[in-house]
């Protein structure tokens, strides 16, 4: 029994890891800044396809899928970052402002900051998981941020949980830390999407 449970611990930790080498090769190979979104959507699409099966988690796998991600996680990702620019930018001048409306305002623009990155998870999870048109999955990403507050709630807590974590662990950010996210995020966000996929078969 020992045994066994040590070799599912270590499979676990090598996709992890695994995963996580392969983000950041695929983001250098996109130049970086064209990388990263398709990097992103890349481990989101093998991780769900192919679980704790570090076999299946080949160049060749990983390579295609990454190809085939390129053009919309682009798309994605600069939707979603051009949001958090206009928002954190309205944030920081907001944060000038010393006035009980103005805090009120900060609140609330750190709240739709937590939204857009939630909603840009999503995106990446129903793009890996349905065939939909870009417009259907921001629209489904934006519903699902909402469909569930004790989703959020946990998502929340596991993104704060892996930012400290890597924060006193420096390394991780290279050797688990995203991977680790998107994998724990995914299971978070099961029975949602179990949800999503009754409400889609009943309006089909």
């Amino acid at each position: 029994m020992i045994a066994s449970l040590l070799t599912t611990f270590f499979n676990r930790f090598y996709v992890v890891l695994k995963l996580n080498l392969y983000f950041w090769l695929l983001t250098i190979m996109g130049g970086i800044i064209f990388g990263i979104g398709p990097a992103f959507l890349s481990i989101a699409k093998l991780f769900l396809e192919f679980r704790w099966n570090h076999q299946e988690l080949t160049w060749k796998n990983v390579f295609s899928t990454f190809k085939a991600s390129f053009k919309r996680g682009n798309f994605f990702f600069c939707g979603f970052l051009i949001l958090g620019v206009i928002l954190s930018y309205n944030l920081y001048f907001s944060l000038q402002i010393n006035h009980l409306i103005f805090l009120i305002i900060d609140f609330l623009l750190i709240f739709a900051l937590f939204l857009m990155a939630i909603s840009f998870l999503f995106a990446l999870f129903i793009e890996s998981q349905y065939e939909a048109t870009v417009k259907d999955v921001w629209k489904l990403s934006l519903l699902l941020s909402f469909m569930d507050f004790w989703t959020l709630i946990k998502l929340g807590g596991l993104l704060i949980g892996v930012s400290v974590l890597t924060y006193y662990n420096p390394a991780l950010i290279l050797f688990g830390s995203i991977s680790l996210f998107i994998i724990l995020a995914s299971f978070i966000s099961n029975k949602l999407f179990a949800r999503l996929s009754q409400k889609l078969v009943y309006v089909s």
